[in-house]
């Protein structure tokens, strides 16, 4: 293994993949495995050397160059973790990958992820500043990003380009096939290369999981409200939907309402009221739906209610109920 990465991580449900797909397709070979199943969740992490060495051993129990391509086509939202059931819910695949930026270090933290929109095209790019994780790291990870965007919509986009920072493998034909473009190596970067009208393209039915329990928080939300009786209409669901995709700002919420910045803000205070104390009371109502439910961890909550860090989810959630959202948890639980 040369050029290693030594630094980075992936999560146990997205390592999970691997195990799955030998168990589905190779048994024989997934009964000798000398590394064991990790328990799948958020907070179990597996070290990127670690990745590497069951990737090349089970490339040397099947020497199959095009092994990586084969794992990735095996994707399923579980195998994404939190990350996979909040792009199932959101409302295009744009939302999707503004979610993938924010959460993509919950499942594969290696190389940071730049996203940039150029020439009607949207680039997703990934350096070597942490190191190289090598070609099986590598083709697994843009593998599944491809597979599971095709997961997201009814009819399949391919990207325009790919391209790795690894050298070209034994068997060039197998990528273009799995990727349908031409694809390069020896780049500058790793790159994966959309066109941007991709980012419109709506989802097809959200994963129902984390659809219900985005439902449940609506409905909790607005059950506050009579029908009729909301100070501004649409507000609290505006700002759920908002929250839900990532992008809870002012211009987002006045986008979904329909109305100028201006005006939400106007309107806000003639209620002796403002922005950042609607956005919070609505964030603090879905974290309490979501430690009442207890599938998420505290970091993956802040996540999801897109807090800049867990530290920051737990100051705001302390300040408008009292309690802690540890506290807040066992309480609820006795």
């Amino acid at each position: 293994m040369t050029l290693h990465s030594n630094l980075g991580h992936v999560s146990a449900s997205y390592v999970n993949l691997l195990f799955d797909w030998l168990a589905h397709t190779h048994p024989e070979v997934a009964a000798r495995m000398p590394f064991t199943r990790p328990v799948a969740g958020e907070l179990n992490r597996i070290e990127v050397p670690q990745w590497q060495s069951m990737l090349d051993w089970t490339y040397q129990a099947l020497e199959d160059p095009a092994m990586p391509l084969k794992i990735a086509a095996h994707v399923r939202p579980a195998n994404m973790g939190l990350l996979g059931y909040v792009a199932s819910c959101c409302s295009n695949l744009g939302e999707a990958f503004a979610r993938l930026q924010q959460f993509e270090n919950l499942v594969y933290s290696v190389n940071a992820l730049e996203v940039a929109l150029q020439n009607d095209q949207i680039i997703l790019r990934w350096g070597a500043e942490r190191g190289r994780p090598g070609h099986w790291v590598d083709s697994v990870a843009i593998g599944v990003l491809v597979a599971f965007t095709q997961h997201l919509i009814a009819t399949p986009v391919y990207p325009h380009r790919v391209q790795f920072i690894n050298a070209k493998p034994v068997n060039p034909a197998d990528f273009d096939a799995f990727f349908q473009c031409q694809v390069g190596f020896d780049g500058d970067y790793t790159e994966v290369v959309w066109p941007a009208s991709l980012l419109e393209i709506p989802l097809k039915s959200p994963d129902q999981v984390m659809r219900s329990m985005l439902d449940q928080q609506a409905r909790l939300l607005l059950k506050q409200v009579k029908a009729g009786e909301e100070s501004i209409a649409g507000l609290q669901k505006a700002l759920q939907e908002s929250v839900t995709a990532g992008v809870p700002t002012l211009n987002e919420v006045a986008r979904r309402l329909c109305v100028s910045t201006r005006t939400l803000q106007r309107r806000l205070q003639e209620q002796n009221s403002s922005f950042r104390e609607e956005l919070e009371k609505v964030r603090v109502e879905m974290a309490k739906n979501c430690l009442q439910a207890g599938e998420l961890s505290l970091a993956d909550i802040a996540n999801f209610l897109a807090y800049n860090d867990q530290s920051a989810f737990t100051h705001a959630f302390k300040r408008v109920t009292g309690l802690s959202p540890a506290k807040y948890q066992r309480a609820k639980r006795q």
